[in-house]
């Protein structure tokens, strides 16, 4: 390894390729040399940040510091992680600017079952993009591209192509604008076929929309072994700390994904397309897109997330979603509900207290949980009856297993009805400062209540800058309470706020479904609406500064089904 100084950096010349052999043992060994600008001590030869980081930790640190690098990692064939960290308390791991570049496309970072755990001051990437690039060369009468790959970028092989599915999204960027065109060509008969070295035909699909020079972008998942989704997971976590860790790509999932977490904090975090002068290999053009899916994820949460100073753009799905999961009454029997959950596993607790909507869409009062009991697996009539609620594909067929759930109280729930605990939705977050946009779907899509949404930038966002609502279809929940969203910024979204939601009947939501909403002090310009409020009760929509375009549908405040408002 050698070093020289450059204005007051170390630019270290070492990278390093990890892998473990069948019997457990290290192996390590020297890839051609990557120049690395940083902070930090530079990498002694060899040096091994994985095997480093685990054994700091056998050995009791608490404050663990690694030298900085470009480290190009592969996970052990048994692994679907790089760096796996479980049960860890009071631990600081500081990469001190380095990076750590996945030879396969699988989770990054995954932890589990910490508390108090900080790592910061690293950036993710991938050596095997997950996405490629292709400038439509022509468009058939059909919608049909003829597409060729842009050097640097891959080439994928049949095999790659096989599943529509994991093509998704399929997006084109404008030649000019390299700003997003079309959002999302799926469905349909959506498929991919390669017709030269670096030629492919993209037919069928949904929203053809493309011009010749636009500029092609498709996802491209792990084959061969099994993999994790999304670059940073974070399962059944207290108060951890992510400060300073910027994801340039990630594989065919989120850039942030917690579940069950408990009040931690994401500060100056990022999931950002990486610029063209830092990008691991040379190419043709820079990279348009970021991640595959969501940049920041929760799910049954007990404390929802503190988002401070972050950034999400050029992603290809929601920049923030929080939410907890639905269970489906399939039947009641006095205070008894049998309930079908998402993804056949119940997140109610006995003592929880639970919202209850019924399949038309009537917010009942609150009920608290006596007792939760497993109730085998559910039916194929009741299966075949999900399939009726048109809920999003795979959902009914997932919901496997049910439960018997005791109320403390009388409610009439009739098959469709819908639960979910207040204890298990992201309540108490907090996003504050951050910067979001240029990507396909929602900025924020929240389900949780007692929030905070403060002095953030959305910007460039297909659908709504922000949306408060439940998700019948996708079974995500529930209605917010007492959230407080004040002076944010919110430029060139195809929408500006909306606070509504569906049910199984896809009718209104009546005024109890949400309660105590602030919207005050936002600046909202270049969206078709403003501010959209359907189901509230004590609403304030004070001091909004509302410049929309010139729109048949463009609307300043749109309020349906609301009680008490200041405006």
């Amino acid at each position: 390894m050698t070093k020289e100084t450059v204005k007051g950096n170390t630019k270290v010349t070492n990278s390093i390729h990890y892998s473990r052999t069948i019997s457990g043992v290290l192996a390590l060994a020297l890839l051609p040399t990557v120049l690395v600008r940083g902070q930090g001590a530079a990498a002694p030869a060899g040096f091994d940040p994985i095997a480093y980081i685990h054994g700091e930790i056998e050995a009791g640190r608490k404050a663990i510091s690694v030298p900085c690098a470009r480290y190009w990692l592969t996970p052990p064939e048994d692994s679907t992680c790089y760096l796996a960290l479980k049960g860890l308390s009071d631990v600081a791991i500081d990469f001190n600017g380095g990076e750590l570049i996945g030879k396969v496309k699988t989770s990054m970072l995954d932890l589990e079952g910490c508390t108090n755990v900080t790592l910061r001051n690293v950036s993710i990437d991938y050596a095997d993009l997950p996405f490629t690039q292709a400038r439509i060369e022509n468009v058939g009468p059909d919608g049909a591209w003829d597409v060729r790959v842009i050097e640097g970028y891959p080439r994928p092989d049949a095999e790659a192509l096989q599943n529509a599915g994991a093509l998704w999204p399929v997006q084109a960027y404008d030649a000019k604008t390299l700003e997003l065109k079309n959002p999302m060509r799926f469905r349909d008969g959506l498929a991919i076929a390669r017709t030269g070295e670096d030629t492919y035909r993209i037919t069928g699909g949904e929203n053809r929309k493309g011009n010749v020079d636009d500029i092609a972008v498709w996802s491209l998942k792990e084959f061969g072994r099994k993999v994790s989704r999304g670059a940073i997971g974070v399962r059944e976590c207290k108060e951890c700390t992510f400060e300073n860790v910027t994801v340039y790509s990630t594989p065919h999932g989120c850039g942030f994904a917690e579940f069950s977490a408990s009040g931690n904090r994401y500060v100056k975090c990022a999931l950002v397309r990486r610029p063209q002068e830092t990008d691991l290999v040379k190419r043709g053009m820079m990279r348009l897109r970021s991640g595959n899916h969501d940049a920041f994820n929760s799910r049954c949460s007990f404390v929802g997330p503190t988002l401070e100073s972050c950034t999400f753009q050029y992603h290809c799905d929601d920049c923030v979603n929080i939410s907890g999961y639905y269970a489906i009454v399939t039947e009641q029997r006095g205070r008894t509900l049998r309930l079908a959950p998402h993804g056949g596993r119940l997140w109610i607790s006995p003592g929880d207290t639970c919202q209850l909507m019924t399949f038309d869409g009537v917010c009942l009062p609150d009920a608290t949980v006596l007792s939760v009991s497993p109730a085998g697996e559910t039916t194929e009539a009741e299966r075949e009856v999900f399939n009726g609620y048109k809920l999003w594909p795979g959902f009914a067929s997932g919901a496997t297993r049910a439960y018997d759930v005791e109320l403390d109280g009388d409610r009439d729930l009739p098959p469709g009805s819908v639960v979910i605990s207040n204890r298990r939705m992201g309540n108490g977050f907090v996003i504050r400062n951050c910067t979001m946009g240029h990507n396909r779907a929602r900025g924020l899509l929240i389900k949780a209540s007692e929030g905070l949404i403060e002095s953030n930038l959305i910007e460039r966002v297909e659908c709504e800058a922000a949306k408060i609502s439940p998700e019948y279809e996708w079974m995500e929940g529930g209605c917010s309470k007492d959230i407080v969203m004040r002076g944010n910024t919110l430029l060139d979204n195809g929408d500006g706020i909306k606070v509504a939601g569906n049910n199984g009947a896809r009718k209104r939501l009546p005024a109890e479904a949400h309660r105590n909403i602030a919207i005050t002090g936002n600046r909202i310009s270049g969206s078709v609406r403003g501010i959209t409020v359907v189901g509230c009760t004590g609403l304030d929509v004070r001091g909004n500064d509302i410049s929309l375009i010139d729109h048949p549908d463009a609307r300043d405040i749109t309020l349906v089904n609301v009680a008490d408002v200041q405006q």
